[in-house]
């Protein structure tokens, strides 16, 4: 059955990503390469889909689903660790999300994290053909963010068109064909979300809202991509 969205899920007041820009907020300086970062955002995500879905929240109270934060996730041949799933009792994964982050250098972490989105997809659908795979891209659009790691201290960055250069960025994103039904390519995910973060590493972080971002009705704004994982889910495992 191809993905249709045929009802509206009205957000909670405080949704995922301004959720997230809180967590920033309260962790100033963060290493983005940690996973308490990950972590909190999976949090938020498990918080929408258990208001969002009903399905879902049923099957968490009854146990037949469990959330799992940094899974180990095996196929035949391949062992994956992936930021956040929801298991069943026989141990395979209905939907997946991991979280990717470019918070700086985007011209090179741009392709590498396109490159890790496809291989996840492929392994979540080699694991379980059905699986909802998802996942979450944030792009911080701060041309002043300085690493917190001790060699990017004072470190000069060349000028760049950051408006462009991050529209670039999030334009590769958009590109990837979104998977409806299972036996669609392996290698797509079921449900992409862009956010858009203007964070220096230092000061107070903000979402980004404006045309920079995906707008409401984009197949990449975090609306959709939060409705996409309950219908699909409605539709697989209801």
């Amino acid at each position: 059955m191809a993905f249709s969205a045929r009802r509206a899920y009205p957000l909670p007041s405080v949704p995922a990503p301004d959720r997230y820009i809180e967590w920033i907020n309260s962790h100033l300086g963060f290493n983005p390469r940690s996973q308490q970062n990950s972590n909190a955002l999976s949090d938020f995500v498990l918080a929408d889909l258990q208001t969002l879905c009903p399905e879902t929240a049923a099957h968490l109270k009854t146990h037949d689903l469990a959330p799992v934060k940094n899974a180990d996730v095996l196929t035949k041949v391949a062992s994956r660790n992936v930021d956040f799933v929801l298991r069943d009792p026989p141990g395979t994964v209905r939907a997946s999300v991991e979280h990717k982050t470019i918070m700086t250098a985007h011209g090179k972490a741009r392709w590498n994290r396109y490159g890790d989105i496809i291989a996840y997809c492929n392994h979540m659908h080699n694991h379980r053909k059905d699986c909802i795979v998802g996942a979450t891209m944030i792009i911080n659009c701060s041309p002043a963010y300085e690493n917190p790691d001790g060699f990017a201290k004072g470190l000069v960055r060349p000028k760049f068109d950051m408006k462009k250069v991050v529209a670039d960025t999030a334009k590769i994103f958009a590109g990837i064909p979104l998977r409806s039904v299972p036996d669609e390519p392996n290698d797509q995910p079921e449900a992409l979300a862009v956010i858009i973060v203007d964070y220096d590493g230092q000061n107070p972080a903000k979402l980004v809202a404006n045309d920079l971002a995906p707008q409401p009705g984009s197949p990449i704004h975090y609306d959709s991509f939060i409705a996409r994982v309950c219908d699909l889910y409605r539709q697989r495992f209801g």
